[in-house]
């Protein structure tokens, strides 16, 4: 496993703890927001999701996703593409 792995590995494992999140939470919620994303979306890579406590309790959640165009229906019709 190369460093970055590792480290990444091991931010997601502290998180979970630290957040109280568990694999599958993160998992279901990964696909579901996929899913959603890939309604609008043409999206090559995998989704993106942290989750992370913020001071006061509250969480901030953080998705991210790379699009490579948007998906055309009748009310997007007026937004330029490739």
């Amino acid at each position: 496993m190369r460093d970055r792995d590792i480290s990444l590995r091991m931010r997601e494992m502290l998180t979970r703890d630290k957040v109280n999140v568990r694999e599958g939470f993160l998992a279901s919620l990964k696909g579901d927001l996929a899913r959603v994303a890939a309604s609008y979306f043409f999206s090559p890579t995998p989704i993106g999701v942290s989750v992370d406590r913020q001071a006061d309790g509250s969480y901030a959640v953080n998705v991210s996703f790379a699009a490579s165009d948007i998906r055309r229906f009748d009310t997007t019709l007026d937004i330029k593409g490739e």
